[in-house]
């Protein structure tokens, strides 16, 4: 690492952790394809209710639940689409944070 400087580097760990937020619904639509281009990833992103956030982290909604329960309660305590609700691939970070990855694919 002394090829410009002549001096030797020092590397570190950073100080602050890098964390993000979503505020509002994502005005533009990602995509994302697979290796052989045969498939495709569109993607949205929007905020969850405070409320809903805050049953996740509790644990009051989880992964591990019952797939019918969680929509259930989804749907009928947090105002969610019934099908949306029923489509939930994963939470995460790590599976189990605050955020949700949701199959919203209409069937035409």
């Amino acid at each position: 690492m002394e090829d410009y400087s002549k001096i030797e580097l020092i590397k570190g760990e950073p100080v602050v952790a890098y964390k993000e937020t979503v505020t509002e619904e994502s005005s533009m639509i990602c995509c994302s394809k697979s290796k052989n281009k045969l498939n495709r990833l569109f993607c949205t992103a929007k905020p969850l209710d405070e409320n809903l956030v805050q049953a996740i982290e509790s644990e009051k909604i989880t992964d591990r639940m019952d797939a019918k329960v969680r929509a259930r309660t989804l749907v009928e305590e947090f105002e969610w689409d019934n099908q949306e609700a029923k489509k939930i691939w994963c939470f995460g970070p790590d599976m189990n944070g605050p955020n949700l990855l949701i199959d919203a694919v209409s069937q035409a």
